[in-house]
């Protein structure tokens, strides 16, 4: 193995991790919504829920530690059997390192307490919920914001960052993958509650894109500090990226809102007529192209976060 590979291999597990993170988010909040009310059908999608939780939590808890076990090794230009020192010396003398043990803790808090269940819903979420929001804090503290200084108002941006595009992103493709699918073979008792959870998907999704919208300008602005950097550095240019690919979710998820939901959440609400399946057909292909721009959103998230300033190197 060489650096190169390594590197790539790390922008590919930081992007794991974040994919990883947002379905958590995603899964989470699903569950909250869907468990208003107790139903065989509920009880079957709470149930896939917590697996996904779990798998989600475990695989956030792991390509994080192969990520910073590869930074280490880049950084003392060693090979990963001989990271071991560097491993030590960034756990106990950089700030990185100290963010980097904090954050992997609370997610290992979440990998137990998701493991430490069988019941459904989900159980322990205040305690779940303040883990996670401790993993995107020291997310933040880990990356470019942490320069202003220790919980500066550019972490507490990057933080409502982090958790506004997780919160999106994750209901996209947990709404996906796993609810939709059970929406198509809803009880006729049940589709009031499926109609309820996409409206609060698509509420909650709006209120999470305006905020991304707002803290991604402030941080994308003083990243780039200057017009010319957007396309004269590299750190710029991801932005770009990132940016086409958020704009192309937000339309997605606008003829969503605007043009599918009405016919779907009519079509739900009919109890007193055959389901016809249609609506929820588009609204679930546009999810899906939805998923996939995202998806890539996060794959730029995680180069940025891995890519110098401009003007820093």
């Amino acid at each position: 193995m060489n650096d190169g590979f390594l590197g790539i291999l790390r922008l590919v597990l930081v992007a794991l991790q974040n994919i990883g993170f947002a379905v958590l988010v995603g899964a989470l909040l699903s569950d909250r919504w869907l468990s208003r009310s107790t139903s065989r059908w509920q009880s079957s999608v709470s149930g896939r829920l917590l697996v996904t939780v779990r798998i989600a939590s475990f695989t956030t808890l792991m390509s994080s530690a192969f990520a910073f076990w590869i930074h280490c090794a880049l950084m003392s230009e060693s090979t990963l059997a001989e990271a071991g020192p560097s491993i030590r010396s960034m756990l106990l003398e950089t700030d990185f390192g100290h963010a980097w043990l904090a954050g992997a803790g609370l997610m290992l808090v979440v990998v137990i307490l998701s493991f430490a269940q069988c019941r459904r819903p989900i159980h322990f979420k205040p305690a779940i919920w303040l883990a996670i929001a401790g993993v995107a804090l020291a997310r933040s503290h880990g990356g470019h914001p942490v320069d202003a200084g220790v919980f500066s108002l550019p972490v507490w941006v990057d933080w409502m960052h982090l958790l506004a595009i997780s919160v999106w992103v994750g209901l996209v493709l947990v709404t996906t993958y796993i609810v939709v699918p059970r929406i198509f073979i809803a009880p006729t008792a049940d589709r009031a509650k499926a109609a309820m959870f996409v409206q609060s998907l698509s509420d909650v999704a709006t209120f999470a894109l305006a905020i991304l919208i707002i803290t991604g300008a402030y941080s994308g602005w003083r990243g780039v500090n200057a017009l010319e950097h957007l396309w004269a550095s590299i750190y710029g240019q991801v932005l770009l990226v990132k940016l086409a690919l958020v704009v192309t979710a937000a339309a997605l998820g606008g003829h969503n809102r605007f043009f599918e939901m009405p016919g779907l959440l009519s079509s739900l609400k009919d109890t007193g007529t055959e389901f016809t399946a249609k609506p929820l057909k588009r609204f679930a292909v546009i999810l899906h192209v939805e998923s996939v721009v995202l998806a890539g959103a996060l794959l730029a998230a995680a180069v940025l976060v891995s890519s110098p300033l401009p003007g820093t190197t």
